[in-house]
């Protein structure tokens, strides 16, 4: 199997991460134990490196063409939005060409893969300038584009994501289209079956971090090189999404869908965010939660710091989210006994206080907070 991929620094403040690695070296090795003969094309602005020494120890074959400059991309924390180094690339890279029977294709910043293949898989990795599959001269028999919400619309210039997806379709612009919808799991749609849907799976903790290059990875994996249906090979995508989260380890097991369990039912058609507005670090923290679940397609309501909030926010379809920074413990009890009705109620507690350990829905971590609250699960 053939991948053209990224080799990019990803750095994170919270949870710590400083890895070179991106789309292409974490598709890589993910696969490295499940597909016997992989190789990856990239682009680097030097020949050797870490990353490249790391694949080529698993077994995986690497090829580079050159680019003008280093590319990192630094989060605050996993659901923020990466800040990119350097922000404009002077030169644009040669494209890439990459001709085999299966092709994993993923979006560059600084150039493009030019892909003949007997299936495809395309990841664009952006909604921004997005960059259509045959654009540059790009073919496959059978093609799979992976996409989520925002890139879909970019794709297809269509807001309803079902008439894209099938607009696609119909227009012999894929034969698969592979939907990503975050805590609503995924829709898989192709010509031959009717739209199914792809559920999460839970994980005990949620690194977002590279997750989009798991899923497709797998994927690709297989629906091209081993010929499952797509949404045998979707959910197979899901399940190691998940044991990502949970262990952020590649290679990905043999047994990595082993014991996956499937996130079922309605979200939450709210978050209650409660917390501590006394200085600006925990005003802050309140606002990005709020930016953060609505990014994720569920409304938030913040009592705190939005005095519009009425009555019926509170209930049964409503999720409740204690940011437990400048909090005591008394505090934090009073608020579980106020929205006691609410479906699920997490505590984000990174001080990791002993006195809370008993409580259910307890976590250090953002951004398992922000998953677990929008999944509609306490545990």
């Amino acid at each position: 199997m053939l991948i053209a991929g990224g080799l990019y620094r990803e750095v994170c403040e919270t949870p710590y991460w400083n890895e070179e690695v991106g789309s292409g070296v974490r598709a890589a090795a993910a696969l490295s134990q499940l597909c016997p003969s992989l190789e990856l094309y990239t682009y680097r602005s030097t020949a050797t490196g870490h990353a490249i020494d790391y694949l080529t120890g698993m077994g995986v074959i690497v090829h580079c063409l050159p680019r003008s400059h280093d590319i990192a991309f630094a989060y605050f924390h996993p659901l923020s939005t990466p800040y990119i180094e350097p922000t404009i690339l002077p030169v644009r890279s040669t494209s890439i060409v990459v001709k085999g029977q299966n092709v994993l294709r993923f979006g560059f910043r600084e150039g493009s893969a030019v892909v003949d293949a007997e299936r495809a898989v395309y990841d664009p990795q952006t909604a921004r300038n997005i960059e259509h599959f045959s654009s540059n001269g790009s073919r496959a028999k059978e093609l799979a584009l992976v996409l989520n919400e925002a890139e879909l619309r970019a794709y297809t210039g269509v807001d309803d994501l079902a008439a894209g997806a099938t607009l696609l379709l119909e227009n012999n612009e894929a034969d698969v289209v592979i939907l990503k919808r975050g805590v609503r799991g995924g829709l898989a749609v192709s010509k031959n079956s009717p739209t199914t849907t792809i559920p999460a799976y839970q994980s005990r903790r949620t690194f977002k971090i590279g997750t989009g290059d798991i899923f497709s990875a797998v994927f690709a994996f297989y629906w091209a090189e081993l010929r499952c249906s797509p949404v045998e090979a979707a959910h197979l995508a899901s399940k190691a999404v998940s044991f990502y989260c949970d262990f952020r380890q590649v290679p990905l097991p043999l047994n990595f869908a082993h014991d996956r369990v499937p996130i079922l039912g309605l979200s939450p058609s709210r978050v209650i965010l409660k917390g501590s507005t006394a200085t600006l670090g925990r005003r802050y923290s309140l606002e990005e939660a709020r930016h953060c679940v609505e990014a994720l397609g569920i409304r938030a309501v913040a009592p705190d710091i939005d005095t519009s909030t009425h009555a019926e926010d509170v209930g049964r379809e409503a999720s409740l989210l204690i940011l437990a920074d400048g909090l005591s413990e008394a505090e934090i009890g009073s608020v579980l006994d106020e929205y006691a009705e609410c479906a699920s109620r997490i505590v984000l507690d990174e001080e990791r206080r002993a006195s809370l350990s008993n409580l259910t829905g307890v976590t250090d971590d953002f951004t398992t907070a922000i998953y677990s609250v929008c999944w509609g699960r306490t545990s």
